[in-house]
Order: C-alpha cells, then structure tokens, then sequence
C-alpha cells in the first residue's frame, strides 16, 4: 500500500464504496477516507474520478488487514491531499493532565491549548471491519451504531490548521 491508493470497499450486495489512503503511518498503518460514494461493483473501477469528488464519509486510522486479502482491492493511484484530511491528535504528556499537540506524523509537538485538549482527539487505530460495517450501515445494509459517529471526517482538525505544514 502506498499514498494515494484508490481502493474497492465491497458491501456484499453487488455494491461497492471508494476509499483512498490518504498516508501511510508507522509500518501496515494508514490513515485512509471513504467517500460518500456507492455503485455497482463491477463498475467502480471505471468511476474512480467521480468517486473521489464525492465527500469524505469516514476517515481513520487503520490496519492493512483487509488489502492483503485482497477484500479492499487496490484499483489505482491519484494524489491524496494530506494537507485537507491528515489530522493532529492530543498525546499526554509526563505529567498528568498537561498534553500537547502532535502533527499526524509525530514528528512535531508543542503545548496544547484549553481548546485543543478539549476537542482533538488521541491518536487511535481502528480495525479495518469498523470501516466496513459503517459503510454498510449508511448503505442500509447493517443497523447504524453511534460509535460510526467517530470516523466522520468533518470534526477535524487537521496538522495543516495547527502546524503550517
């Protein structure tokens, strides 16, 4: 798997969603999008365009489980915008109740404000079923959990906003 990878998301109906990976983090981790984006699985391959100028529905942190399988089969490669979805996260820090911000790469931090302890979120890694199981909620196929809330895209805050990358 690499940056920008633009994959198959089957629902197990004839139907299949679009994700790309956004970027790659530490060794088998990626921060990936599905976008808002549903058609017949044997025409997704030629649609890829118009999936990715749909909206991002989930975004995350996630394994390579289902890509080595070949269940998320990699269809091509676009430029992924890790300045628009690649988000900063809260880490504690050694002493109790004082964090800082980290760039999504961990490679930059500084002290946290109020308002980023409050809102962005701690790093967390989710496995790649939750992704399949929310879409497939929002296609109607499973009941819609409140934990899906989590993965949508539009609450944040992205290195870019914090950093200046």
């Amino acid at each position: 798997m690499k940056d920008g990878d633009v994959f198959k998301v089957p629902l197990g109906d004839g139907r299949a969603a679009v994700g790309q990976v956004v970027s790659k983090y530490l060794s088998a981790t990626y921060y990936v999008l599905i976008f808002d984006f549903i058609a017949a699985e044997e025409e997704v391959p030629s649609l890829v365009s118009e999936a990715l100028k749909s909206e991002p529905l989930f975004a995350g942190l996630t394994f390579d489980a289902l890509f080595r399988p070949g269940r998320w089969q990699v269809l091509e490669n676009r430029p992924a915008d890790g300045r628009k979805y690649l988000p900063a996260y809260k880490v504690g820090w050694h002493v109790p109740g004082q964090y800082v911000v980290e760039d999504f790469r961990a490679t930059r931090r500084r002290p946290a404000t109020d308002l980023e302890r409050e809102i962005l979120p701690h790093r967390k890694t989710r496995s790649p079923a939750i992704f399949d199981d929310a879409i497939r909620a929002h296609a109607g196929l499973e009941p819609w959990l409140e934990y899906y809330d989590e993965l949508r895209p539009w609450t944040i805050v992205t290195s870019a906003e914090l950093f200046d990358d």
